[in-house]
């Protein structure tokens, strides 16, 4: 019965509000953690003050923290931190209280004398507050407390829009510093070299043009800033802007997911494997590309639930599938790639389910989570490093068999170059044998026409002249005239035949020298135009410009050019249309001549092939001739540096326009010296 009382008793005492151990700032200790020894109270209206929360009613309230505390994410409120504090008689050293709050945005701290609610020392500090509010410029949270012997009530005030956690110690000052400058240090070699894994990762990425070394390095870019953020120490390097810390952190945390939904992808080759699976990640991956944007512009705390859900989808499914990879391909840098993906999803939801509080447990600190997260980074390094070796041994026997390949190709290649050269050589041979044998066959048919033409001439000047006296003896006979003039039209068409003739093998034979002077053109055209208006009757119009035409030519040659043309204009338009010859001259000094005629005019698909050597067109076929007059024109005018052409804008007939270039003063100076 007494054992029962004293039970009740002692049930009743422990309702009114649990009981904490009661921490002593001795002088020998160096360091006092309050580790499970704060008991919590959440203020779901975040109304209640240091008065409030210290009255016997809401003492009753406070309930024990298991080890350091872990709010969890809770945008209601606040949460009221609250232990009892001992300092011993005697020399009283100097103590500090540092607080690990990285996500905090408001945090009051408040120390009472034991059983009053009137405050002896407080601060008021957190991420949204100025570094001037603490004592220390370090990534923690560092308060001067000069503490007088006695018993103190600790109080603190806990308000952010982020997971909320806080680990707190009391240390002496100069213990304190070198734990945190050791700590430190190896944090910011930590961070120093995930730095330079990143650096690595981007320019081998960018120089092997290897995507998931880029998105390697993004990643790892993202998780050092996470670390920054987590643990303080970007505040220190943007102590004047609290917003824009905030805004990198929440940056970064996006870009690290987004970089690591990509480098999951591209590293276990998912595309190829999980198509689905690689398709949702890198959907998830996108959004958290979205929210990186939205946090650029402070918006972070109102996607920071969706942020960490997304985190948590990403690992379970990116560790699954990177699993069944790794039993499907099971190499080695897929095998350290699913190690460091393990270590990253552990990391991850241990996070995820500490900011939605569901998990409290102390088995992962903040420092094993930093260990993870470079365990981690490495890993993957480690695995892209196996990778690229990998790549390299393959490449280096490709370009092995390559080698050999090309010294194999190359000997065939000799070899056929060998035999194809001789091949060739002798076809070659056979070629210039025949190509001999056709010019010397050429030359004789050439110097057999030259012959033949050049004998014609005797017998049908001879013809021309028996004709003349059969006309003039019989000149009373209208039928032995017409007779006559039949054989003379004869003759003179064969003799135009002889004279084309032997002015094509002149041409063929001519060493393109020929005898030019400073000539004037006008009296050549005039008395050309005359003698054809008294041989054929013809109306010859002739128009010359006001003064001299004076052209650089050899004036047989060009008398040979005008004659063709003037002739053919007789030849292929009706009797009784005019002929027109027009000579312009330029400015420049340049000379036109224009022969037009009235007659069927030459199809635009033949104005450049009347030019060949014996080319006649079929409208014309009914007419005298062997196709080479205006062959023999144009190879006249190019002698003399000239150009002939069908005019294409004429439609009443054909007009040939020749162009002689003007003449230069070197060319007189020559005259006159010959002279």
């Amino acid at each position: 019965m007494i054992r029962l009382l004293c039970g009740l008793v002692l049930l009743l005492w422990m309702s009114d509000g649990p009981l904490a151990a009661t921490p002593a700032l001795h002088a020998e200790m160096q360091q006092v953690p309050l580790r499970g020894l704060m008991t919590v109270l959440h203020d779901a209206e975040g109304e209640l003050s240091l008065a409030n929360v210290s009255t016997p009613v809401q003492a009753s309230r406070f309930t024990p923290v298991d080890g350091d505390f872990h709010g969890g994410f809770n945008r209601a409120g606040a949460f009221w931190l609250h232990t009892p504090l001992h300092v011993p008689p005697g020399e009283a050293p100097e103590w500090w209280l540092v607080l690990q709050a990285p996500w905090v945005a408001l945090l009051d701290v408040y120390i009472t004398r034991q059983g009053s609610a009137e405050p002896v020392w407080q601060r008021h500090t957190g991420l949204a507050r100025p570094p001037e509010s603490r004592d220390l410029r370090v990534g923690v949270i560092a308060l001067r407390t000069p503490l007088p012997p006695g018993d103190y009530d600790l109080w603190m005030r806990l308000a952010g829009d982020r997971a909320l956690s806080l680990e707190a110690s009391f240390w002496q000052l100069q213990p304190f510093v070198e734990a945190h400058i050791r700590q430190e240090g190896i944090l910011l070699n930590t961070l120093g070299m995930m730095l330079l894994m990143a650096v690595i990762g981007l320019i081998f990425g960018a120089h092997l043009r290897d995507g998931s070394l880029v998105w390697y390095g993004v990643y790892v870019g993202g998780v050092v800033c996470t670390s920054l953020g987590a643990t303080g120490l970007i505040s220190l390097v943007l102590p004047d802007s609290p917003e824009l810390a905030a805004r990198i952190s929440g940056v970064a945390i996006c870009v690290s997911i987004l970089g690591a939904t990509r480098v999951s992808v591209r590293i276990f080759t998912m595309v190829r494997w999980l198509p689905r699976v690689s398709f949702l990640l890198n959907t998830l991956g996108s959004l958290a590309g979205l929210g990186a944007v939205l946090s650029t512009f402070g918006l972070y705390d109102q996607i920071v639930g969706v942020i960490n859900a997304l985190a948590m989808v990403v690992c379970v499914m990116g560790t699954s599938a990177a699993y069944y990879v790794t039993r499907r391909h099971p190499t080695p840098d897929v095998v350290l790639y699913f190690l460091g993906m393990a270590l990253y999803a552990i990391l991850q939801m241990v996070i995820g389910l500490r900011f939605f509080n569901l998990y409290d447990s102390e088995l992962i600190s903040g420092w094993t989570q930093e260990l993870l997260r470079t365990g981690h980074v490495f890993l993957v390094l480690l695995g892209m490093a196996v990778k690229i070796t990998s790549l390299r041994r393959v490449e280096r026997e490709a370009e092995r068999e390559r080698l050999k390949l090309a010294s194999d190709m190359q000997a065939s290649l000799e070899r056929q170059v060998t035999e194809r050269t001789r091949e060739l050589n002798g076809e070659l041979q056979a070629r210039r044998a025949v190509e001999k044998k056709l010019s010397e066959t050429l030359s004789e048919q050439r110097s057999f026409l030259a012959m033949v033409s050049h004998e014609f001439r005797t017998p049908l000047t001879v013809i021309n002249l028996v004709a003349y006296n059969i006309g003039h003896r019989h000149a009373d006979n209208p039928q032995t005239l017409e007779d006559v003039a039949r054989v003379e039209r004869a003759n003179q068409r064969l003799v135009s035949l002889v004279d084309a003739c032997l002015s094509n093998e002149w041409l063929d034979n001519a060493t393109m020298q020929v005898n030019c002077s400073n000539r004037n053109l006008a009296p050549m055209l005039a008395e050309l135009c005359e003698q054809r208006r008294i041989v054929t009757g013809r109306q010859i119009e002739l128009v010359l410009p006001d003064g001299p035409v004076f052209v650089y030519i050899d004036a047989a040659l060009v008398q040979v050019v005008f004659d063709n043309l003037i002739g053919n204009a007789i030849k292929y338009s009706p009797p009784h249309a005019p002929i027109h010859v027009l000579v312009h001259r330029f400015s420049s000094g340049a000379v036109e001549v224009a022969v037009s005629d009235r007659g069927p005019g030459i199809p635009a698909n033949e104005r450049t092939r009347v030019f060949e050597r014996y080319y006649r067109s079929p409208t014309v076929l009914s007419h005298a001739g062997i196709g080479l007059g205006l062959h023999i024109v144009r190879r006249i005018v190019m002698l003399h540096g000239g150009d002939v052409w069908v005019d294409g804008t004429y439609m009443a007939g054909a007009r040939f326009v020749v162009r002689f270039p003007p003449v230069t003063a070197m060319q007189v100076e020559q005259q006159g010296a010959l002279h």
